[in-house]
């Protein structure tokens, strides 16, 4: 795991640096650069080190040094793969996993990418061809972002690596600022700055003369035509897969261990992993004072069961200290709130292991959410969609009370019955996010503001619209299929993802999902939805092969997530800082919007629930608390965070 950045241009020593500096986080074990001779391409690597020790420094270049690369992640096939090119005549100079990618494009060129099992984002320089490559993962576990303004082409795993080589300024993208307050993360490839891109998940580019000739999406999710087979082959499947998954994520020449949540994810992940681990396997869980909050009892089942190294770390949060470094390890406004406990359980884990496997991914594959629940009886509804059908459930939720608490079957009666009033594509906004969407972006302008220089939201589209190209590319599908591809497309890897990198990076932390292996997803999606959901029950078929691995207690226990008491620290702990960042007469929100707008929506005017509430309040807290330690402080204006 490693950062990675590089110029196209003025690609200085001193540039260079400085850009590695910025994501030493990443890397803390070691450097290296490259420059062209001739051609002003530079590249910088920060390393962390975990294959070959010793022989695995970057950037690696092949034979005649034609080929130079580096790599931000793992490629866990790379042992088979560097026999079978030694066996048509390639020469290694090291054991790293690096080192197979310039071989295997010597011969394949671009196609190397559909040989790689892992998370990556590569950057390749070809100077027989004067071309640059870049390659994001399958599924999005690696960041890149990109610039090819100002005559140049930068490229960095963060933005702030590019930020630190950049010459010029940094515009804000209004219409990513739309889209944030609506999903609460910034989706690929835009980023809140109008100059700079992110590849997107499964996509690759060439870039020539400085500007990109080609760009390529070599893989995406498919719901591929349905087999037939029993529930029990299903799990069956699922068991040889993600035991070959996890199996290749334990190589590593330093230790490796396991984030253990007390859920059935984690705690399968950590079965198979003490079972093929060849000594005793580490597992980390934090825990809180809050019972509510507090997931050690349940792990510490799975710990006893199969005798590893547990470590339980107690948190004692200090979010108003915390939020502010948080909000710093994030270069774009980001607002969801697991991403504290993300942070801690990262810190805590650092202290034991060097790399960590997690359970990512097996709600957005194998139907995790309540929300899947509500899109299967959707499908099930006749005359479900349709003006007339959305007055009818809309004169329902007009009637209904607000509920009150978050987890409770009413609440999502509620949210369901809101959702039907409501065409699909916005559904799927309220069913997935519930943020802020344009009309209710709308309501914080003055009119004043709209009738004297114009609201900056009368040229930006509305935040929903994300979800429509998905959407349609999945017509076919019935309604769960639907859900688990955007969700999939969207939330996983501009949320989810981004969220464990962050937090894990923010800590030199390797972060390894064996869930998310292509060869398993591509599986899955095979799978007809009546297997993937059925009746009220979210992952059956996880549960089901939970009963293989994991105590009772745990294999049929309601979900619970990574959650945080956010209506609690918005009403308590918060409300000082909120109301200090979100009103501020010198922050970006009292730019956009009216201040005593805010100061209504902060006081709970607005008839919404409290959870619902408070979401929408964290996305505007995060949006300020980016401006304050990100945008401002990188030009100067802001106080220290």
């Amino acid at each position: 795991m490693c950062g990675i950045a590089g110029i196209w241009g003025e690609a200085d020593v001193g540039r260079l640096r400085a850009m590695a500096e910025a994501v030493r986080h990443r890397g803390p074990d070691d450097d290296g650069f490259w420059t062209g001779s001739s051609d002003g391409i530079g590249f910088a690597h920060r390393r962390l080190s975990i294959i070959d020790l010793q022989g695995g420094r970057q950037p690696i270049t092949n034979e005649d040094g034609k080929i130079v690369t580096m790599l931000n992640g793992e490629i866990y096939n790379y042992r088979e793969l560097r026999d079978e090119l030694i066996s048509r005549g390639h020469v290694f100079k090291t054991q790293s996993d690096t080192e197979v990618i310039v071989h295997l494009y010597e011969d394949l060129g671009i196609a190397l990418v559909d040989k790689l099992r892992g998370m990556f984002a590569i950057a390749l320089w070809d100077d027989k061809a004067k071309q640059l490559v870049l390659i994001r993962d399958r599924v999005g576990k690696k960041p890149l972002y990109f610039s090819e303004a100002n005559g140049e082409f930068l490229f960095g795993s963060e933005i702030k690596a590019i930020v630190a080589g950049w010459r010029g300024s940094l515009d804000l993208d209004r219409q990513a600022l739309v889209d944030y307050l609506g999903w609460g993360m910034v989706s690929a490839p835009a980023t809140i700055y109008q100059q700079l891109r992110s590849l997107e998940p499964g996509e690759l580019i060439v870039v020539r003369n400085r500007r990109i000739a080609l760009r390529k999406h070599y893989w995406q999710q498919r719901m591929l035509p349905k087999v037939e087979l029993s529930r029990g082959e299903a799990v069956d499947k699922i068991d040889v897969l993600l035991r070959e998954a996890v199996r290749l994520r334990l190589r590593s020449d330093v230790p490796v261990g396991a984030f253990l949540s007390g859920g059935i994810d984690s705690g399968i992940i950590t079965a198979i992993a003490a079972q093929e681990h060849p000594g005793q396997l580490t597992t980390i869980t934090i825990g809180f004072e809050d019972g509510s909050f507090d997931e050690r009892p349940p792990a510490r089942l799975v710990a006893e069961q199969y005798g590893t190294d547990h470590h339980e770390v107690l948190v004692e949060p200090d979010v108003v200290e915390d939020l502010p470094r948080i909000a710093q390890a994030y270069d774009q406004p980001f607002a969801d709130a697991s991403a504290i406990p993300s942070y801690y359980v990262a810190r805590a884990a650092r202290q034991f292991v060097k790399v960590v496997l997690n359970g990512d991914g097996g709600d957005e594959i194998l139907a995790g959410y309540r929300r899947y629940v509500a899109a299967r009886i959707s499908g099930l509804m006749c005359l479900a969609d349709g003006e007339q059908a959305y007055d009818i459930w809309q004169s329902l939720v007009d009637v209904l009370p607000v509920p009150r608490k978050f987890r409770s079957g009413y609440a999502f009666a509620h949210r369901l019955v809101r959702g039907m009033s409501i065409e699909p594509v916005g559904r799927y906004f309220a069913w997935a996010v519930d943020g802020l969407d344009k009309r209710a972006l709308a309501n914080l302008c003055s009119a004043g503001m709209t009738s004297a220089r114009g609201c900056w939201l009368d040229d930006t589209a509305s935040a929903d619209r994300l979800a429509e190209k998905v959407l349609e590319g999945l017509g076919g599908s019935r309604p769960l299929d639907q859900m688990l591809g955007a969700d999939f497309a969207m939330v996983l890897p501009n949320d989810l993802l981004v969220k464990m990198d962050i937090a894990t990076m923010a800590c030199g932390l390797e972060a390894r999902s064996p869930l998310l292996d292509h060869e398993l997803i591509d599986v899955v999606s095979r799978y007809p939805e009546t297997l993937k959901l059925r009746g009220f029950t979210t992952k059956p078929l996880l549960r089901a092969l939970s009963k293989r691995y994991v105590p009772g207690e745990i294999q049929n226990a309601p979900k619970r997530g990574f959650e945080v008491p956010l209506v609690r620290w918005l009403r308590e702990d918060l409300r000082e800082l909120s109301e200090d960042v979100i009103l501020s007469r010198s922050g970006l929100l009292t730019e956009l919007f009216e201040r005593s707008s805010l100061e209504r929506f902060l006081r709970g005017d607005s008839g919404l629930d409290p959870a619902r509430w408070s979401r929408q309040v964290w996305h505007l807290l995060m949006l300020g608390m980016w401006d304050r330690c990100v945008n401002k402080a990188s030009k100067g204006l802001a106080r220290a965070c």
